[in-house]
C-alpha cells in the first residue's frame, strides 16, 4: 500500500545527528534556517515519468500549485498498464488501466496539512497471471480504496483514515513532531537541501500511521550515476546524464536497522533547479521502485 501512496517521494528522511563540528552529520533541521517560506522554491509547474510501484508499471505526473497564502497545493497520478510477476519477472498488460490520484496541502514551511488519496484498481486485472490473483500475493488489493491524512488544528498531530465503498473502515491517529518530515514530502525536503547545498545530514521520517526511522543523506554531484545503479534494472540511457545532477543517497542511520533492510533509495536533483526531481530509484531490488521524468 505504501507503494501506491508514496507519489514521488516514495522513500525515506532524516534522524537526529550528534551535534559539533567533529560530525558531519547533523539534523536537517537544525541546519536549514528558513529565513523565507520554504514554499518559495517551487513554482507552478507539471511533470511527467515513468514508474515501476513495485509490481506496477505505467507512467505518473505531478501538478503543483502554489497558493496565495504561501501554502502549496501538489497533485499526484498514476496510471498503471502493467503488472510484473515478482517472483518470475514475467509482465503482462492489464485489461482496463488502473489509477491513483493523490492531493496534498502544505504549509509555507512545508509542514503536511493534508493527503486525500484514491484508488481506482479494477478487478479484471486480479487475474492476468494464470494459476494466481494479484489480492492473494498483495492482500491490501482492492480492501481500500481511498486513505486521508489531516493534520490537527495545533500540527501536532497527523489522523489516517481509510475507506472502503465510502465506509471509512479505519481510523488511527499519532504524532506529528516538529523534527520529522512525512514521507509524502520527502522530496520537497531534499530539493531545499540540495538548494542551500546541505550535503550531508539526517532526518527522522514519518510513515503512515505514526511509525519513525532515522536516515542518513550524503549528496554526490555528479553525471555518472552507475556505481549507484548497481543491482537496479535502471535502462541505459539513464546511466550517464546529460549534466551533472545532486544525488541525494539515502539509508538508514541505525546501524541495527541497516542490518536488517542494507538498501539505500537515490534521488537525483537538479541542480540549476533544485525543485526538479529528475529520477529516484532503491530500496530492495526485486521490488523495483524507480521514476524517470520524461518531459
Amino acid at each position: 500500500m505504501r507503494s501506491i501512496l508514496s507519489f514521488t517521494c516514495c522513500v525515506i528522511a532524516f534522524s537526529v545527528a550528534s551535534a559539533g563540528v567533529t560530525h558531519a552529520y547533523d539534523s536537517w533541521f537544525e541546519r536549514i534556517r528558513p529565513e523565507r517560506p520554504l514554499s518559495r522554491l517551487f513554482p507552478a509547474s507539471e511533470s511527467r515519468a515513468e514508474v515501476s510501484d513495485g509490481f506496477l508499471l505505467g507512467t505518473g505526473s505531478e501538478i503543483i500549485r502554489p497558493l496565495a497564502d504561501g501554502r502549496l497545493q501538489i497533485e499526484r497520478t498514476r496510471i498503471y498498464t502493467r503488472v510484473r510477476d515478482t517472483e518470475t519477472g514475467r509482465i503482462a498488460p492489464l485489461p482496463e488501466p488502473w489509477r491513483a490520484r493523490s492531493v496534498l496541502t502544505v504549509l509555507p514551511s512545508l509542514r503536511l496539512i493534508g493527503v486525500d488519496t484514491q484508488l481506482f484498481f479494477k478487478r479484471s486485472g486480479d487475474t492476468v497471471f494464470q494459476g494466481s490473483r494479484l489480492s492473494e500475493r498483495h492482500d491490501w488489493l482492492f480492501k481500500v480504496d481511498r486513505t486521508r491524512i489531516a493534520a490537527s488544528a495545533d500540527g501536532k498531530r497527523l489522523t489516517l483514515e481509510s475507506y472502503q465503498a465510502r465506509k471509512r473502515t479505519k481510523s488511527e491517529t499519532y504524532d506529528y513532531p516538529a523534527d520529522a518530515i512525512p514521507f509524502e514530502v520527502v522530496g520537497m525536503f531534499l530539493s531545499v537541501a540540495v538548494e542551500r547545498q546541505l550535503d550531508k545530514f539526517d532526518f527522522e521520517l514519518l510513515l503512515p500511521g505514526g511509525s519513525t526511522h532515522g536516515v542518513r543523506a550524503e549528496t554526490h554531484r555528479t553525471r555518472d550515476l552507475r556505481h549507484y545503479a548497481e543491482g537496479y534494472r535502471i535502462p541505459k540511457s539513464r546511466l550517464v546524464a546529460r549534466e551533472p545532477l545532486a544525488l541525494v543517497d539515502l539509508k538508514l542511520a541505525s546501524p541495527v536497522k541497516y542490518v536488517f533492510f542494507p538498501h539505500h533509495f537515490y534521488m537525483a536533483f537538479s541542480i540549476g533547479e533544485p525543485w526538479k526531481l529528475t529520477m529516484l530509484w532503491g530500496g530492495d531490488p526485486d521490488e523495483n521502485l524507480q521514476a524517470f521524468r520524461i518531459d
